[in-house]
């Protein structure tokens, strides 16, 4: 796929959020909700999950709506996640995408109500996507998993555990941060390109199993861009380390998590070889295999 192809994929998604989908939040809802949601969901960002469901679902354009609900739930959810883990009792971020955090530009409960708000709503765009038979039902349970109890809620609530220096007791460091960035990072990529399987019809297990790799390379690569200091990270960076989080650098050395970033970098590209994406939708596959390496690219 051409630079020009992934601009148009994303340009198609952002003018579906910006139309639609926030028309659909409007409706019923107090102008004082619909203000901070959608300063959080337009928010400038690389769509990385809804672009991942995209292509697995086999994308053709706007016609192919369906595709783009089931692509909005995904990004609702990233963000209420996102809203929630800048507030001050959490992460205590001032910058977010480039500019204030949702908490910072409005308030606190309005970024509260606001996440919660999101997750919900992503399940009622869900429900407007195409899928065969019971297949809404697994999307429902796919997503639910991701972006709750067994994924992102526990990757966080382990992070901040470790943080506050209780995790001590729980695991060695190399197994909690294996499962902080498992179920807090991963999980939901893994689930954004298994949604997409669910759709197309592609191996959803392979595809998951690629979906996993993806999330924790990029893991490691916000790592490093906080370690070396980037202005690519789009959020304030030093954070990691003055906090005490768990990152690659902080338990292996920054070469070592070079080398482990590097290592990552192939075993994505293999399990990405296996999905059968190449054979179905060769310009996504080129399009994942060039992001895969310029995910790798960037942390240098």
């Amino acid at each position: 796929m051409s630079p020009d192809g992934i601009s148009r994929l994303k340009q198609e998604f952002d003018e579906f959020l910006g139309t639609t989908v926030r028309e659909l939040f409007s409706s019923g809802t107090v102008p004082f909700l619909v203000e901070p949601v959608n300063y959080s969901l337009t928010a400038p960002g690389k769509r990385l999950r809804p672009m991942l469901c995209m292509m697995f679902a086999n994308y053709r354009g706007p016609s192919d709506s369906s595709i783009l609900f089931a692509a909005a739930a995904v990004e609702c959810i990233h963000t209420y996640s996102l809203v929630h883990d800048d507030l001050p009792a959490m992460d205590n971020d001032d910058l977010r995408r480039g500019r204030l955090t949702c908490h910072k530009a409005y308030s606190e409960w309005a970024a509260i109500l606001a996440g919660d708000a999101l997750n919900t709503f992503a399940f009622e765009l869900l429900a407007e996507a195409n899928f065969a038979g019971a297949g809404l039902s697994d999307a429902i349970r796919i997503l639910a998993r991701a972006g709750g109890r067994t994924g992102m809620v526990s990757g966080q609530a382990l992070d901040l555990e470790n943080e506050r220096g209780r995790g001590q007791a729980l695991a060695n460091k190399h197994e909690i941060l294996g499962q902080i960035h498992l179920r807090k990072t991963a999980a939901l990529i893994a689930a954004s390109c298994e949604l997409g399987a669910l759709i197309s019809g592609l191996n959803r297990e392979l595809v998951s199993d690629f979906g996993t790799k993806l999330g924790l390379l990029f893991q490691i690569t916000d790592d490093l861009l906080d370690a070396h200091g980037s202005k690519d990270a789009g959020k304030a960076t030093g954070k990691d380390a003055a906090a005490g989080k768990l990152t690659y650098p902080a338990v292996f050395g920054l070469k070592e998590a070079e080398r482990i970033c590097d290592e990552l970098t192939q075993d994505t590209l293999t399990a990405l070889g296996k999905t059968g994406l190449t054979e179905s939708v060769k310009s996504y596959s080129h399009a994942l295999e060039r992001l895969t390496v310029e995910l790798k690219d960037r942390s240098r």
